[in-house]
């Protein structure tokens, strides 16, 4: 996990994890603070003061050996071209979401584990080498699977209805057709999700779950409550 609580003086930080630092073992003091050796996502290893990389975590840093700032100042040295590419948006969302707890994405990607493949990290050039030959306008960026990060193996491009299904938020329901997703039921059957949910919720019987709304009652029901407003 991402740790950002107070150091205790003297504390084992093995094994914990600080933005893209993991602590390996205990480094000397610098005469005042412990000093920590780290292996940073991208494989690199670094020494750092261990209540320093703890204060970058708490005040929304991402700790790293160096790599990201290198990567910034190398895309501002080098032109790739694709800096008006749609894919290149794509990249840059991907990237500062899984590692910027700044980002109002934060959440549901970084701060949940998700994280980006070392070579994406390097460069727009690696990411565009791996995905570049799937990209057709219009398709949305997917990973097979919502568990784990961004890495060549788990990821493709996807028209925006499959990449919609793919969401952790989305469940699965009991229908006469089988099970489906509830947006893939709602569109097959022409029924709202909001009731379907309300059906499923109700433990509606699966034979009735594609029943249409019987809109006379609720005309009877509209027309009743305007005439005892009247």
């Amino acid at each position: 996990m991402t740790d950002g609580k107070r150091l205790r003086k003297g504390q084992n930080l093995t094994g914990r994890t600080f933005g893209m630092l993991t602590a390996l073992s205990p480094a000397g003091s610098n005469g005042a603070k412990l000093r920590w050796l780290y292996r940073c996502d991208c494989g690199n290893e670094c020494v750092k003061v261990g209540a320093d990389v703890s204060k970058d975590v708490k005040k929304g840093r991402v700790p790293n050996c160096g790599c990201m700032t290198r990567r910034i100042l190398s895309e501002k040295r080098t032109s790739h071209g694709m800096s008006r590419h749609p894919c290149y948006a794509v990249y840059r969302s991907m990237v500062d979401r899984c590692t910027l707890p700044s980002h109002h994405a934060w959440k549901n990607y970084g701060g949940r584990g998700i994280s980006v493949c070392p070579q994406w990290m390097t460069s727009f050039e690696n990411f565009w080498r791996d995905m570049g030959p799937g990209y057709r306008s219009g398709l949305q960026l997917d990973r097979r699977d919502n568990g784990a990060g961004y890495w060549p193996e788990n990821c493709r491009w996807v028209p925006c209805l499959t990449n919609s299904r793919n969401k952790r938020s989305n469940s699965t329901i009991q229908t006469p057709a089988g099970p489906m997703l509830l947006s893939e039921a709602a569109g097959l059957s022409g029924i709202g999700k909001t009731t379907l949910a309300y059906r499923v919720k109700n433990q509606w019987p699966t034979d009735r779950l594609f029943d249409r709304p019987d809109v006379r009652n609720r005309s009877r029901s509209t027309c009743g409550r305007a005439f005892r407003r009247a």
